[in-house]
């Protein structure tokens, strides 16, 4: 299928004034709260069809990957829904999931099965694992001993060992270097050709155009525009030219 369904999202953080705020909340018998509701999410609600690439763009702190992690299940929104039919692949923090102790071969087989492989096939797709992560020798070394851009190139190679109907992309690429970066844009492409659905965040323009037919924005955790990528990057060019002005006309 490689359906996402995102109905009125929204994500409130809880912030107390001090300490004692939050053993009062605990201990009032009243019930009553003691503490404001941040709301990084609000409202958010949109559709990614099968095989459509939908980018979604916005400065810092505007809820992107507060969004992605409520889409792949490793944050719960404090209201609205999220429905995904289809397996997913999620690139979020690649390698963040290694043991820091074990191999890159050891690593490769727990990742791989958190992702819903098993043994067997992921004993198949070893080869082309390590083929597509062109780390060497080092595939058998601790992941302590690797660069982050080592990480990034074996975790990258297992997360898409095999395609997936969804797959959800948060800059993950932007810590490797510029050959990884360009070979595993073209894997995305190869995919989204395919019929992956694709759901990717990014800060670089070219990026949403080249992999994208379509592009949502978020402000402040509002969504304001969704539309076709050129119209909605314009439309985020145009705010942050506006910010940039207001802020040289305040100093």
């Amino acid at each position: 299928m490689g359906q996402i369904v995102v109905t009125n999202i929204g994500k409130a953080y809880k912030r107390y004034r001090n300490r004692w705020s939050r053993l009062l909340e605990w201990f009032d018998p009243t019930g009553r709260p003691h503490h404001q509701a941040h709301w990084v999410l609000r409202g958010v609600s949109f559709t990614v069809a099968p095989g459509e690439a939908v980018g979604i763009i916005g400065n810092n702190g505007a809820g992107k990957s507060t969004l992605l992690k409520i889409i792949t299940g490793t944050t719960q929104p404090t209201e609205g829904t999220v429905t995904v039919n289809g397996r997913v692949a999620a690139l979020l923090e690649l390698g963040m999931g290694f043991h820091p102790d074990f191999t890159g071969r050891q690593n490769v087989f727990m990742a791989g099965q958190l992702l819903g492989h098993s043994a067997e096939t992921l004993e198949r797709c070893l080869p082309a694992i390590e083929a597509f992560a062109e780390i060497g020798d080092y595939i058998d070394q601790p992941v302590r001993t690797y660069s982050s851009g080592m990480q990034v190139r074996l975790a990258f190679s297992v997360a898409t060992a095999i395609r997936p109907e969804i797959l959800i992309v948060d800059e993950a690429l932007s810590v490797g270097d510029a050959y990884f970066q360009h070979k595993s844009f073209a894997r995305i492409r190869e995919f989204r050709d395919q019929g992956t659905t694709l759901l990717f965040v990014s800060h670089s323009a070219g990026a949403v155009k080249t992999l994208c037919n379509r592009a949502i924005l978020l402000d402040q955790g509002i969504m304001i525009r969704d539309g076709a990528p050129d119209e909605v990057l314009d439309y985020y060019n145009a705010i942050i030219a506006r910010q940039e002005a207001d802020q040289h006309t305040r100093g």
